[in-house]
């Protein structure tokens, strides 16, 4: 009886063994050398099918979580990848949205490493959604903390050998009387730092519901122009504008450009002062099917 059951047992054994050897096989019948011959930013969405092609081999008792981490050991076992990651398992739901996760991958192209977001439906099997999320090339913005005025963005920024190519998210308000809203606006909307080339006004304004007094908010390009950054002071007294910081994520945002491949090194580099809130690279969005 005993014999009958060892016997029984390692049948068993093999037989799962052999299941896993036909698993490993499987999923492993996608190549993913083809995957690498469309990874590059001009035909980034010919890597889809070649995805959703791998994902339909996965076995479908496997949980959700068990296809994403065989997901990224295929992605990461292939040549022109320089890693891949889960990000999380269910970033989105709802009533009408279907579970999605998401899973970073970086890449090297002209020797650059680039990273891209494979947004993936967690339906059976696994889709790749329609979209990826790359960062924009020699980008950086920074957020400087409550408080740090717009002349130490001037010193702040005079101080590094960067492109600066817009500041916003200041508020100011004029001690002026509110019927002279539209005057300065149109004022300020003159300066040729004040626009990028756009029709539509780049200062914007209104009367606080509370007090009534004047509130500016204004987007200021190209400010490592010296003779800019000294107008822009020149017009605050003019017009009577004094910085508020009445909230606690009051202060700047600051788009720097900065060489290309360098990107993380100044996100690393700008956290290190005291007076940085917040930097990262800044995230665009490409439609790929």
């Amino acid at each position: 009886m005993k014999a009958k059951k060892l016997s029984f047992l390692g049948i068993t054994l093999l037989l799962l063994l052999g299941l896993v050897g036909c698993y490993k096989e499987e999923v492993l019948e996608i190549d993913n050398k083809e995957f690498c011959l469309y990874l590059n930013s001009e035909s980034m969405d010919e890597i889809i099918p070649v995805i959703n092609n791998y994902l339909a081999t996965l076995p479908s008792n496997l949980s959700d979580k068990q296809k994403l981490q065989q997901l990224t050991i295929w992605l990461k076992s292939a040549p022109c990848i320089i890693d891949a990651t889960i990000l999380c398992e269910s970033c989105i739901s709802g009533l009408y949205t279907p579970t999605m996760s998401e899973i970073l991958i970086s890449f090297e192209e002209n020797g650059i490493v680039k990273d891209f977001i494979l947004d993936i439906v967690m339906t059976n099997p696994l889709q790749v959604a329609f979209i990826h999320r790359e960062y924009e090339p020699m980008h950086v913005s920074v957020k400087t903390k409550r408080y740090f005025t717009i002349n130490e963005v001037f010193d702040f920024i005079n101080s590094l050998d960067l492109g600066v190519e817009q500041i916003y998210s200041g508020v100011y308000v004029s001690t002026m009387s509110s019927d002279n809203l539209q005057y300065i606006l149109d004022r300020l909307n003159e300066k040729p730092y004040t626009n990028n080339g756009n029709a539509w006004p780049r200062v914007t304004g209104y009367l606080h519901f509370l007090t009534n007094q004047i509130t500016i908010f204004p987007y200021l390009f190209n400010m490592k122009n010296k003779a800019y950054q000294e107008d822009w002071l020149q017009s605050m007294e003019e017009y009577k504008l004094v910085e508020q910081f009445a909230f606690d994520h009051s202060g700047y945002i600051i788009h720097f450009r900065v060489p290309e491949g360098m990107e993380k090194h100044w996100v690393t580099e700008f956290k290190k002062n005291e007076f940085v809130e917040w930097a990262e690279l800044n995230r665009i969005i490409h439609i790929i099917r």
